[in-house]
């Protein structure tokens, strides 16, 4: 008897496996630093600063199908103004090639000491705490919030970079926490060298946290496992062969993106080797139930003829708080198969540890599987979406609410852009006011299903991008309501009337946002304010070098007695340096430093009883 049930559910599986979607390999990295924080650091002589500049550099490196630059997200790390954040988001929609190169960009939330970074990926908006400098509020170290502002995003997700035991509120040594399991796509099982220099692909990391990895699993948290690069200078993609490999339909962001957070990914010392791992029809990342007894099939390939020394197949029971063990494994060989007999309603989870002959270690992110022998295999189709309300051009996103665990799914969006998808979570765009219907067929090895929902995406106007006038000293936005100026790109608390009086030289912009729909940032205009002017007894007001390292002169000579006073502010006009020369004549010349403060751009002034100069410095 128990031999029939076998060769039954062997050739079932056998069926779905015929079934399943085909999937490519992709290549690449998600964790990096451009000098939007404190990334490029050897600008200097790379002369590479920007993000898109980053990206232009990572297109050529070896073995790189897909890139991501996740700057941080606070003042101490370099993460001078949300401007700056908005520009890398535009950076990568200006480097992506869908077919030929995939970049994106995100933000590592977070600080070490006492806290744990974050990559965050699909949040348009920077989160923070520092005065100004965040378009969202988050507090430090405050991850409860984090994990809720991430599943209140539409597509967003969260990945922990090189976690350590007692990091976001001690995730790995507590009850498992259903928000954070909600936000969090996966982790580092390597990362680094962070400040490597190599560009030969010569320095792999040697670091590991898959001791954080068995944490998380015996928890009870669905997550999976990738490998970062954690780069800080312009070496992108080229300090190692490391890589994350993501497994998706083709080559394109939707699709990268669908893969990371459905954690269809793993971890590769190697960089280009490929790792089937299925039970059934269902690749790794998979959360399902079935009928019988799950068969785990295992095929390792790699193009450079690399051979396979070990695969072990570890397993454990989700949430049981006991570390995941070996189940099975075999030595000199590409594949592996293994029927796991497990009782009716038991679940566990697998993943793999694989070993090449030159000591490259994959790690895969696991299947969860659940026997359940009353299950019914034909899907039924259904979704939804944060709010069937939205504003022409902003993304939404569907999620599928499909039940009976289906493995494909084509999406029809009439009206929007893309108007048809095969991801499990889509993002698309409407541009047209209106009403439109979506339409879902989900399938499985035992059937197809398919639901349209009439009327159920309702799309609002644009905000119009406003325009800014003039008189005097005073700004007026063609907005009457729902206004934001911005000064040099840096948010200005409070300032959310139609008019702004300003009293500093700058280039002002704003934006508009209401009902939920935000315009684009108005064109900028850059001022001379009234009863401002250059001091007119002083000669040679000069601060050199720059750019420079935070440390430089300032000198200037007075032609008459008089007191003067000179500030240092940071992009946000915060003071962060005040001296007073009192009845002062003659040359002055003196060395200052606010290296401390860390690099940007800042504004020196010297200033006398009537008029002030103002200086910009670039410190990199």
């Amino acid at each position: 008897m128990k031999k029939t049930l076998t060769a039954t559910i062997t050739c079932l599986l056998l069926a779905m496996s015929l079934q399943a979607q085909t999937f490519n390999y992709y290549f690449g990295n998600i964790h990096s630093q451009s000098s939007y924080s404190d990334g490029n650091v050897d600008s200097a002589t790379s002369l590479i600063t920007t993000p898109l500049q980053d990206f232009n550099y990572a297109k050529l490196s070896q073995h790189l199908d897909f890139y991501g630059i996740s700057d941080h997200n606070h003042l101490n790390a370099g993460m001078l103004s949300p401007a700056n954040f908005h520009k890398g988001l535009a950076d990568a929609n200006t480097a992506n090639a869908d077919g030929s190169f995939v970049a994106m960009y995100g933000q590592e939330w977070g600080v070490i000491s006492g806290g744990g970074h974050v990559v965050v990926y699909g949040y348009d908006s920077l989160m923070g705490w520092d005065a100004g400098d965040y378009d969202v509020h988050v507090a430090q170290n405050d991850y409860a919030t984090l994990w809720k502002r991430i599943n209140m995003h539409p597509g967003a997700f969260g990945y922990l970079a090189h976690p350590q035991s007692g990091d976001y509120t001690n995730l790995f040594t507590t009850a498992r926490n259903v928000d954070a399991d909600s936000a969090i796509i996966g982790m580092a099982a390597r990362s680094g060298p962070a400040f490597s220099t190599n560009s030969t692909y010569s320095d792999p990391s040697t670091s590991t946290y898959i001791a954080r990895y068995n944490d998380a699993l015996k928890r009870g948290y669905h997550l999976g496992v990738g490998l970062d690069h954690d780069t800080h200078n312009s070496v992108f993609g080229r300090q190692t062969m490391g890589r994350l490999v993501v497994l998706a339909p083709s080559l394109t962001r939707e699709n990268i993106l669908d893969a990371l957070r459905r954690m269809r990914f793993y971890s590769s010392d190697d960089w280009n080797v490929k790792v089937d791992f299925n039970i059934g029809s269902y690749p790794m990342g998979s959360v399902f139930s079935h009928t019988g007894t799950p068969t785990i099939s295992v095929t390792v390939t790699d193009p450079d003829g690399e051979l396979t020394s070990s695969i072990k197949l570890y397993y454990g029971v989700p949430g049981s708080g006991t570390a995941p063990t070996v189940l099975t494994s075999n030595t000199n060989s590409n594949t592996l198969t293994y029927t796991h007999p497990i009782a009716n309603l038991a679940q566990y989870y697998y993943y793999l540890e694989i070993t090449q002959t030159d000591g490259n270690k994959i790690w895969t992110s696991p299947i969860w599987y659940k026997r359940n022998d009353a299950t019914s295999s034909t899907p039924v189709a259904d979704f939804t979406t944060l709010s069937t309300t939205v504003c022409a051009g902003s993304p939404v996103m569907f999620n599928d609410a499909s039940t009976n665990s289906p493995t494909a799914w084509s999406w029809s969006f009439p009206g929007a852009t893309p108007a048809t998808s095969v991801a499990h979570t889509p993002t698309v765009t409407y541009t047209t006011p209106g009403t439109y219907n979506v339409t879902l067929t989900a399938s499985n090895p035992s059937g197809t299903n398919t639901y349209t929902h009439t009327s159920y995406i309702t799309v609002n106007p644009g905000i119009p991008t406003p325009t800014i006038s003039q008189v005097g000293n005073v700004l007026t936005s063609s907005a009457t309501t729902g206004n934001q100026w911005y000064w040099n790109g840096t948010l200005i608390l409070g300032a959310t009337n139609q008019s702004f009086t300003y009293s500093l030289n700058g280039s002002y912009t704003v934006m508009v946002n209401t009902s939920g729909c935000a315009s684009a940032m108005s064109a900028p205009l850059v001022t001379t304010a009234t009863g401002i002017g250059e001091i007119q007894n002083v000669n040679g007001f000069n601060v050199y070098p720059n750019p420079n390292d935070g440390n430089f002169n300032v000198t200037f000579t007075a032609a008459s007695k008089a007191s003067y006073t000179i500030n240092i502010s940071n992009a946000l006009g915060q003071l962060i340096y005040h001296d007073v020369i009192t009845d002062f004549t003659g040359t002055y010349t003196k060395q200052l430093s606010v290296s401390e403060y860390g690099k940007g751009v800042y504004t020196v002034s010297l200033t006398n009883e009537k008029n002030e100069t103002v200086k910009k410095i670039i410190i990199y």
